[in-house]
């Protein structure tokens, strides 16, 4: 009996921390990727300005790119470890043929040759990958307003952040602390599968302690 119960724990741990090793290469165990954007909810309050965003990767050999952001549009981040440097420019400052129009939208031809005329942003905009299993969540949206256009300053805060769910449905979330994404609620949705074979196994090993203490007692 104490053989069985010894095989009982062994199957069970083995279910609760091996398996999900098995897929560390892949993603952390636990974890599913997780679409993401963001956009500046009050970018018409300030019509002499165009916002740029400037992506790049964390992998320096990959190319940059950068897009002119407009009102309710919301700019993905889901390339290989994406983050985005965001400026402010006055209209006036660039001609009609410095824009340049694509199917994804306008950007700004030859950046780089601008930066004297950028009004940068204190901090960048980092991409969000993953999120535990247990929220039920497959695209994140960060929500950012302007506080304030300077002439060497943009200053801009978090808002608050959309969540939606695999089954479609959305959750909004103001932000409390700057930098500090509030987390999600949990999903309503538990996955019972992975609650069957820790469930029997528990309920073999109570079986197997009742039947070690019975035998005990008649001895």
């Amino acid at each position: 009996m104490k053989d069985i119960l010894k095989i009982l724990v062994t199957v069970t741990l083995i279910n609760n921390i091996h398996v999900p090793v098995a897929w560390a290469d892949v993603l952390p165990p636990g974890e599913s990727p997780v679409n993401y954007c963001f956009k500046i909810a009050n970018i018409d309050k300030y019509p002499k300005y165009f916002l740029i965003a400037h992506v790049k990767s964390q992998n320096p050999n990959l190319p940059t790119s950068n897009r002119i952001l407009r009102s309710g549009k919301c700019l993905g981040l889901n390339g290989y470890r994406e983050y985005s440097d965001i400026y402010a420019i006055k209209k006036t400052l660039l001609k009609s043929q410095d824009i340049v129009k694509s199917e994804e939208g306008e950007s700004i031809k030859d950046l780089n040759s601008k930066k004297a005329l950028l009004i940068p942003a204190k901090n960048s905009i980092t991409s969000l990958r993953l999120l535990p299993d247990r929220y039920g969540i497959k695209e994140v949206a960060d929500v950012l307003e302007i506080v304030a256009i300077a002439p060497k300053s943009l200053d801009l805060r978090y808002k608050e952040v959309v969540y939606t769910s695999k089954q479609g449905n959305s959750e909004t979330k103001a932000y409390q602390v700057q930098d500090t994404r509030p987390l999600p609620s949990l999903s309503k949705n538990l996955n019972w599968f992975n609650l069957i074979i820790p469930g029997i196994s528990l309920v073999g090993i109570t079986m197997v302690y009742k039947k070690i203490k019975f035998g005990n007692k008649q001895n």
